[in-house]
């Protein structure tokens, strides 16, 4: 007997070359590049753009949008001073003085107090027979007497008395009133100025005494 070889039907050849069309599309497909600019936001999917897929340094100021960067994103301890900064920082160093090795601190003497970068005395002392009484004290003290507006500016902090004589601060001024007699400028709390007579009667006064304060 005779062995009948069996054909394959027409529509398995058909399959099966529609297979070997299609296993050879992908490979095509999978060996061809994109072309520039193919790919759009659209082709891209929610999210799928991860931070390992950014390269160093990809995102820089020009591909962020103006004030969309919040202290949350920025490590600001990475930030330098900025001038104003530097000033404010500056300020905090106002009781030293020198450099280097030679950095000292400066504070004010004791039973002082700081006002606008000047040592005043913290209470009236007196009274005293006028001015140049009043001027040698303090110089005596490594002071000075302060001026009629130093005094003015200290009045909120010291109690410059009542203004009942000789209840007042006197300041380094020194004038000829109308009559030629010689005055000088007083201060009380309430931060009134008056003139004093520098001699005779009634003359007498209290004072406070002002420092640097480098010392």
């Amino acid at each position: 007997m005779h062995s009948r070889t069996r054909r394959p039907s027409p529509a398995m050849i058909v399959a099966v070359i529609a297979l070997i069309l299609s296993m050879a599309g992908t490979g095509w497909a999978a060996k061809q590049k994109l072309a520039k600019n193919s790919v759009g936001s659209k082709q891209l999917k929610s999210k799928s753009v991860t931070t390992g897929k950014i390269a160093p340094n990809a995102v820089n100021g020009t591909k962020v949008a103006n004030e969309s960067l919040s202290a949350e994103d920025i490590k600001l301890s990475s930030l330098q001073n900025v001038p104003s900064a530097v000033t404010a920082q500056n300020a905090n160093n106002a009781n030293t003085v020198g450099a280097g090795p030679e950095k000292h601190g400066a504070e004010c003497p004791a039973a002082t107090t700081l006002i606008r970068g000047i040592c005043f005395d913290t209470a009236l002392s007196g009274p005293v027979a006028g001015v140049e009484k009043a001027a040698t004290a303090c110089a005596q003290k490594g002071g000075f007497l302060p001026t009629p507006m130093q005094l003015y500016a200290a009045r909120t902090v010291i109690f410059l008395g009542t203004g009942v004589s000789p209840d007042h601060a006197v300041a380094d001024a020194y004038y000829f009133d109308a009559s030629f007699e010689p005055t000088t400028v007083t201060v009380d709390g309430s931060g009134t100025l008056k003139g004093l007579a520098a001699f005779g009667p009634g003359s007498t006064t209290k004072y406070v005494c002002a420092y640097q304060l480098v010392r």
